[in-house]
C-alpha cells in the first residue's frame, strides 16, 4: 500500500526471473516502522528457509548515519541478521540515500552497517557513482540504482532512483549465482563465497565492484 516494496520486488523478479519471491510487510502505507517488526520479519524467513528455499532478503530502507559498523546501536537487529547469515541467507541491504534528513554522503544508514549485511550503494547508467548514494568502506557492491523501471502499485510500470533499486539487483543476482552452484555440485555457496565471487567478478567502479 506504498508502491515502493512493488517497484523493490519487480527488480528482483527482472534480474532473476524464475526466483520465487515472499513479501513480508515491516513498514507502514508511509514508509514508516518499528525496528521489532523487522527482526520479525527476518526471524520469520530464518524459521521458514528450508520451506521456501530462501537464499537471500532484500532490505530497501534504512535510519542513520553511520561511518563504522553499528551493530550495538541495533542489537536485536543485528542478531537476527547474524542468525540468517548463520544459516546462509545472504543480507542485502541498501546503503542509503542523501536527503534533508541524512545529509552526509560517507555515512551509510542501517541495517547496511550492520557487520553482517551486505550494502549496497549506487551506480548510474554510464557506471558512475552517484551524487545521492551513501558510500564509505563499509560498502561491499555496487549495482544499478537510477532511473530503474519496474513494476507500480496498482498496475503497470514506473521509474524509480536510490539505493533501494541497487539492492534488490544483488538479491536477485544471489538466486542465480545460488541456483547456478546448486546445479553445478549440488550445494550452495556461503554468504561469502557469493558476495566474495561479485567482488572478484564484477566491473571496477572507483576502487568498489558493480555487479
Amino acid at each position: 500500500d506504498h508502491g515502493h516494496g512493488t517497484h523493490v520486488s519487480g527488480i528482483g523478479e527482472g534480474v532473476a526471473p524464475d526466483a520465487g519471491l515472499i513479501h513480508i510487510k515491516v513498514l507502514n502505507s508511509a514508509g514508516s516502522g518499528f525496528e521489532s517488526d523487522i527482526v520479525a520479519g527476518i526471524n520469520w524467513c530464518i524459521n521458514n528457509r528450508t520451506v521456501y528455499n530462501i537464499t537471500a532478503i532484500s532490505m530497501s530502507f534504512g535510519a542513520g548515519e553511520f561511518d563504522s559498523y553499528c551493530d550495538s546501536s541495533f542489537a536485536a537487529l543485528a542478531s537476527a541478521i547474524n542468525s540468517a547469515v548463520t544459516n546462509n541467507i545472504v543480507i542485502v541491504a541498501s546503503s542509503g540515500n542523501v536527503d534533508g534528513s541524512y545529509p552526509n554522503i560517507n555515512k551509510i544508514s542501517s541495517p547496511g552497517c550492520i557487520k553482517n549485511s551486505t550494502a549496497v550503494s549506487a551506480v548510474d547508467k554510464n557506471d558512475g557513482i552517484t551524487s545521492y548514494g551513501k558510500l564509505n568502506n563499509l560498502v561491499a557492491l555496487l549495482a544499478p540504482g537510477s532511473g530503474i523501471v519496474s513494476t507500480a502499485k496498482g498496475g503497470g510500470t514506473t521509474s524509480m532512483t536510490g539505493t533501494s533499486m541497487s539492492a534488490p539487483h544483488v538479491a536477485g543476482a544471489v538466486a542465480l549465482v545460488q541456483q547456478f552452484e546448486f546445479e553445478e555440485s549440488g550445494n550452495y555457496l556461503n554468504v561469502g563465497e557469493v558476495v566474495n565471487a561479485f567482488k572478484n567478478n564484477g566491473v571496477s567502479v572507483s576502487n568498489y565492484t558493480r555487479i
